[in-house]
């Protein structure tokens, strides 16, 4: 494993989350690599980019809200492993917004995410 710069994984997550923050789910697919594992709170885990782009979960997701926006509040960097605390503004299609606390943690693989898992009760977006 080569060295990596202090912050180097803070902007490669960066990259990730505005890929996540268009909702282009290809795009946001590219970040991962071929044999990745991603999983958001309590889904079933999804592997690899094709996993990603025909996960049901993030197109249920994508037709109830319309915008996200990440808010880093802290980063920890252990070797190729970043830990992200924030809060993740949601915009629901019917205009309602929620801001919810959120750790995630990525393993990466050189520049690509190789395993996500993010920690989070996003249930109240989905209440009526």
């Amino acid at each position: 494993m080569a060295e990596r710069t202090p912050g180097e994984l803070v902007a490669l997550i960066q990259r990730v989350f505005e890929a996540g923050e268009a909702m282009d789910v290809q795009r946001f697919s590219e970040r991962f690599t071929e044999v990745s594992l991603y999983q958001f709170g309590n889904e079933p885990i999804v592997k690899g980019r094709e996993g990603i782009v025909n996960a049901k979960s993030i197109d249920t997701f994508n037709k109830t809200v319309r915008s996200i926006k990440h808010h880093v509040k802290n980063t920890w960097e252990i070797g190729d492993i970043l830990i992200v605390e924030m809060e993740v503004t949601y915009v629901r299609g019917d205009g309602k917004s929620f801001t919810l606390p959120a750790c995630d943690v990525v393993q990466f693989s050189g520049d690509l995410v190789q395993e996500m898992r993010i920690y989070m009760d996003i249930s109240p977006v989905f209440s009526t």
